[in-house]
């Protein structure tokens, strides 16, 4: 019996030793996402088929990956030392930091890795990463690897990722795979949230978009009624009715100006029913995927003239971070905390100060209370705000919290 070659935990990318332990029979595609993934033979109640790369094609969608993958990408992962009081002390210069923050492996930047891995996950359910180590076992790359043909099988506990990795097919233990599950993860994969979420509203959407494009592709426009004074019989309406399409149907004669005579008139009609429908439906869509992402419409430039995220930058940005990216951050920051530093007293966290950075007015004012004063003491030094503000640090009195008390006393001694 055919059997795929496991990759086990010692090896490394020089020395790679395989041990022929997985045979095939247990490996079986878990869910529908894989049989859309490969065949592509997924049709909505609407008609077209929806995969990932069908949904792409749908401007709402691409806009919803493109927000949620960027603003992760932007974050900085940093690496946290914890003491034994739970304080925690930043490691800037931890491997692991430039693995995450500026290259996981020499083909990829952090940003396009970070940006592909939400992306799979959003589109496919599940991101996945290799972790490459050297001959200590110490992480030394991180290779995105595609979810598309992807196996996962739990093994006595344990999960085994079975994939083609430069043409060859390979096994990896779960300590070696980086998994990011979506929501709805059920201990092999996620829920994808183009096969659930929005399934049909992508689906209807690529069908009125198909629509759409047939509608003007002919050359149609707003429709029309031609009035010409006197009266005509039914083989001159029709006579007319075929120069007219021959002169200007179709999106070549759609250019050339009406020649008229006096006799004859052309009244615009209003939009049909159905055309109406279309347009709200296509309105309506859109929302509902957005929605589907966990995002407002008007994140994504639809329309609307109210929302309960709040008026300001800084609370738009807050709701974004709470509402949309903590869930999401959350599973990634567990996977990689318990892969890479379960038995050590550090980890790693995404940093979203930038996505709640306020206006220069409100970080300020901000300032103004985290620094202290006459209201009372503070609980921020200036170099701590400076440094916020990626200024250069004073030093001396400015590298501690301002107190008012004992600015006070120091005066009533002098």
């Amino acid at each position: 019996m055919f059997k795929i070659p496991f990759l086990s935990r010692s090896s490394s990318k020089s020395t790679t030793q395989v041990s022929n332990t997985a045979e095939q029979n247990d490996i079986s595609v878990q869910d529908i996402n894989s049989l859309a993934d490969l065949f592509g033979v997924m049709p909505s109640f609407a008609g077209p088929a929806v995969t990932p790369k069908t949904s792409m094609k749908v401007s709402i969608v691409f806009a919803c990956v493109r927000l949620i993958a960027g603003a992760i990408a932007q974050m900085p992962v940093h690496i946290f030392e914890q003491s034994e009081k739970n304080d925690k002390q930043r490691v800037p210069n931890h491997s692991l930091a430039n693995l995450f923050n500026l290259q996981p492996t020499p083909a990829w930047s952090a940003a396009a890795f970070w940006e592909f891995i939400v992306s799979s996950m959003l589109l496919h359910g599940d991101g996945y990463a290799v972790l490459l180590r050297d001959r200590n076992g110490d992480v030394e790359e991180i290779l995105p690897i595609s979810p598309v043909g992807m196996n996962v099988v739990n093994n006595n506990g344990r999960l085994n990722y079975f994939f083609t990795l430069d043409g060859t097919a390979r096994g990896f233990d779960q300590d070696d795979i980086l998994h990011f599950p979506g929501f709805g993860f059920n201990g092999l994969k996620s829920m994808s949230v183009i096969q659930w979420g929005a399934f049909n509203s992508i689906g209807l959407e690529l069908a009125m978009e198909q629509h759409s494009v047939e509608f003007f592709k002919s050359g149609s426009t707003q429709r029309v009624a031609v009035v010409k004074k006197g009266k005509w019989d039914e083989q001159q309406k029709e006579k007319f009715r075929t120069a007219w399409v021959k002169a200007y149907g179709g999106v070549e004669n759609a250019k050339f100006p009406l020649v008229l005579d006096e006799s004859t008139d052309v009244k615009a009609l209003s939009l049909s029913a159905k055309d109406s429908q279309l347009l709200e439906s296509r309105e309506f869509q859109i929302t509902d995927i957005a929605r589907a992402f966990g995002l407002p419409s008007f994140m994504v430039n639809q329309e609307q003239k109210t929302t309960s995220w709040g008026s300001g930058i800084g609370e738009i940005g807050l709701s974004f971070l709470r509402f949309t990216l903590g869930p999401h951050l959350n599973r990634f920051e567990q996977e990689v905390n318990r892969k890479l530093f379960l038995k050590k007293p550090m980890f790693a966290e995404f940093i979203a100060a930038n996505l709640m950075r306020l206006t220069l007015k409100d970080r300020n004012e901000a300032y103004r209370q985290a620094i202290g004063g006459s209201q009372g003491p503070g609980w921020m030094s200036i170099d701590e705000v400076r440094k916020l503000e990626n200024l250069p640090e004073l030093g001396g009195r400015y590298a501690l919290p301002y107190d008012a008390t004992a600015s006070n006393n120091q005066q009533t001694d002098i």
